[in-house]
């Protein structure tokens, strides 16, 4: 199954103090892919190197670089009509103002086929609906 990784999702795989990080890496595990967005990684290696260092930061960088080599993470290619289809689903949804990173990972769901997202985002994921396929989105570790 591909997977779209969103911030909390791997932030709580890594840090041991999340409730939900056994079950976060439990769903990046049995993933046959990961598609991690740049704009995700940007977030992520802030928040990591914030709260948990920046030594810690670039242990992680350095396993995703690993991870993407072996072809089980993907770091998705967003080019302007990544962007453009974003900002679209970002007016779509005005009334609930979601980021652009999130608005990027329902249009990488598309590209990619998938309705699987590693998010602890239940807000938003839970509203958003799929570009295509189902009408919902399934919500990883939730819906594992």
């Amino acid at each position: 199954m591909i997977v779209i990784a969103d911030t909390s999702g791997l932030l709580a795989s890594i840090d041991e103090d999340e409730p939900d990080h056994d079950a976060c890496r439990t769903s990046i595990a049995q993933a046959s892919q990961l598609v991690i967005s740049p704009m995700v990684l940007a977030d992520l290696d802030y928040l990591i190197a914030k709260h948990l260092g920046d030594r810690m930061a670039m242990a992680i960088s350095a396993h995703i670089v690993e991870k993407a080599g072996a072809g089980l993470y993907e770091i998705a290619h967003t080019p302007s009509e990544v962007i453009a289809a974003a900002h679209a689903v970002r007016v779509k949804y005005r009334a609930m103002p979601i980021g652009l990173t999130d608005a990027i990972n329902v249009v990488l769901a598309a590209r990619y086929s998938t309705d699987a997202l590693l998010t602890l985002d239940r807000k938003h994921f839970r509203t958003l609906a799929p570009l295509a396929g189902p009408s919902c989105f399934r919500l990883l570790p939730d819906d594992l």
